[in-house]
């Protein structure tokens, strides 16, 4: 070898000794421990310096191969699971087996690098309310990701002078250090805060005058020819926004239309002394056992009646319109109100209550079968004075069960029902010619009114003209719809729950109805005590709902039963010790039970 290849040689051999040497943790080798499984447990790095590693050969051959720096990952969470110690040259280090709450990256890393916590980790937001403004200068974030990493997005400063509205709250965790961010709105601005960068803002005092007070409470005013009046001052019915109104949809074909009132065949052929008992057909029901029924005369209530010095009748056929009709508490009497057709229908329509003795009757035999014209029979032949010795025995113990009372003022008089809470029966009198109502008290036994209350539910909302009491003594009404709102279209029904006595009259708009109504005509209004409905009547249909539902009903609530005979349904019934009920139905005049 020449001297210029001995020295190539050596300069080549003095430049190899110039390359670094390779990393300490790929070179050096540790002995480990077992790894021992713990309890999860959060930690974050306490600075830049420093990575997770990866091992690998025998436990007393052990390298480490650095595969994620801690400077890349700063603002996540490591869960540690295990621990183990590592040893070198005699000296003992101990390592967590780590994974990333944000990306999943594993690694060990020396214990010394980590300090337990949360690091940008959060809880579940919860609902929360408040105003605020910006207590010192700082920024609305969003939030991005899960619990598990929470990113802060998209930086907005406060505004120095806009109002925040919060909505929620949660928590978020830096360095273990726990800080509540609120979720705040202001106009099209919404973000999350720190709370400490807010403060409540300075309270709006409403004007008095923007919210109607509602009272309620009656003043005794003055007894009249035994009617005492009560009067309440301004509006009884709880405010409300159009705008919150809802509705839940029902079948339009459910919907009756106008019925062109006919009298039935076998009315026309036995010149309205029915023996036996009629029927009506179902045109169409809901699919359930609510609306699954048909209805049969169970009594047949008479047309004629002798004019007296208490009644003061003064034409055949006065009984021919009957308006509505309702139990006494222990089912024993039939109240039924009627009014002169040949008046004006309005609130100083003369009317008068007849009182029916229902278990007389029927013992008597007025609802078999064969004998069902016995109240007609009896009261026409009174009329005319006519009648054998034997049919006369027989018309003065059908007589003696029917109490006729005096002529009053009676409106209308579609809306008969009793308070079982309270034992009193009550009728709407006035309800659409102002926007005050009157609605009067009926007494038992001189079926007249002792009591009248007069109230306003509001300027622009009319009482209804049909009533019921539920169990409770809640008082019920629905209307249908004319002047419609956007969330309440035209044919829509609304229902009306409240109070209703002498001592107070306090009434609200249930912010739920249904798209449709029963049909074209409000007839009445009743409640079921022993299945908890209440029931909608128009002409030849008939619509419930379970009354602890009215405001959170679906459409599998609403029950539907349409019939097709053209009969005027005036009013429906239903006894308070057992689940039977009753169509008032006229043309003629009749009751028909519901059969199931």
């Amino acid at each position: 070898m020449g001297w210029k290849q001995r020295l190539g040689l050596t300069m080549l051999l003095g430049c190899t000794a110039l390359i670094p040497a390779v990393s300490v943790n790929a070179a050096t080798t540790y002995s480990r421990s077992k790894a021992k499984t713990v309890a999860t447990k959060p930690y974050y790095a306490k600075a830049k310096k420093g990575s997770t590693y990866k091992l690998s050969g025998k436990a007393k051959k052990t390298k480490l191969k650095a595969n994620h720096a801690l400077k890349n990952y700063m603002s996540t969470t490591w869960m540690r699971s295990k621990t183990m110690t590592l040893t070198h040259k005699g000296k003992k280090t101990t390592y967590y087996y780590v994974k990333n709450a944000k990306n999943g990256a594993t690694g060990w890393v020396a214990s010394s690098y980590l300090k337990a916590g949360k690091n940008f980790q959060g809880t579940t937001a919860k609902k929360s309310s408040g105003r605020y403004q910006r207590a010192k200068a700082g920024k609305l974030y969003q939030f991005t990701a899960s619990n598990t990493y929470v990113k802060f997005a998209s930086g907005q400063n406060l505004s120095a002078t806009a109002v925040y509205t919060r909505t929620k709250t949660r928590n978020v965790y830096k360095k273990g250090i726990k800080y509540q961010y609120d979720y705040v709105t202001s106009g099209q601005t919404h973000g999350w805060v720190w709370h400490n960068y807010l403060k409540t803002a300075k309270k709006i005092v409403a004007k008095p005058t923007t919210v109607a007070k509602v009272d309620g409470h009656t003043t005794e005013n003055a007894t009249v020819d035994g009617v005492t009046y009560y009067s309440t001052s301004g509006n009884v019915l709880d405010p409300y926004s159009a705008s919150d109104f809802k509705t839940v949809d029902v079948d339009s074909q459910y919907q009756m239309g106008t019925i062109d009132y006919a009298k039935t065949a076998l009315y026309v052929n036995n010149n309205s002394f029915e023996k036996t008992p009629d029927t009506l057909g179902v045109l169409r029901h809901t699919d359930d056992s609510y609306s699954n029924y048909s209805l049969k005369t169970a009594m047949y209530l008479p047309i004629d009646f002798k004019n007296t010095a208490t009644n003061g009748f003064t034409r055949k056929s006065v009984l021919g319109d009957p308006q509505s009709a309702t139990f006494s508490k222990d089912d024993q009497y039939l109240y039924v109100m009627y009014v002169d057709s040949t008046e004006t229908t309005g609130a100083n329509q003369t009317g008068w209550v007849i009182r029916y003795d229902w278990n007389k009757l029927t013992a008597l035999g007025a609802s078999n079968s064969g004998t069902m014209d016995m109240i007609r029979r009896a009261t026409n032949r009174d009329y005319y004075g006519k009648g054998t010795k034997k049919q006369k025995a027989l018309d003065k113990k059908v007589l003696a069960c029917i109490k006729v009372g005096p002529k009053f003022k009676s409106g209308h008089a579609q809306s008969l029902a009793l308070n079982p809470k309270t034992n009193e029966l009550w009728f709407v009198k006035a309800y659409k010619e102002k926007a005050e109502a009157t609605v009067q008290r009926l007494n038992a036994t001189t079926l007249t009114p002792d009591a009248s209350v007069n109230f306003t539910l509001k300027s622009t909302v009319c009482m209804g003209s049909t009533l019921a009491f539920d169990n409770d003594g809640n008082a019920y009404f629905w209307t249908e719809t004319r002047s419609p709102w956007k969330t309440a279209p035209v044919d829509s029904l609304k229902f009306y729950k409240g109070t209703l006595s002498t001592s107070e009259v306090h009434f609200k708009l249930i912010m739920q109805g249904l798209t449709h109504s029963p049909g074209a005509v409000v007839q009445s209004s009743s409640f079921n005590p022993n299945n908890g409905r209440f029931y909608m009547v128009s002409d030849e249909s008939i619509f419930s709902v379970p009354v602890d539902k009215i405001g959170d009903l679906t459409t599998a609530d609403v029950s539907a039963t349409n019939f097709d005979g053209k009969r005027e349904f005036e009013g429906l019934i239903f006894k308070h010790t057992s689940d039977t009920g009753y169509v008032l139905a006229n043309k003629g005049p009749e009751l028909m039970e519901m059969m199931k």
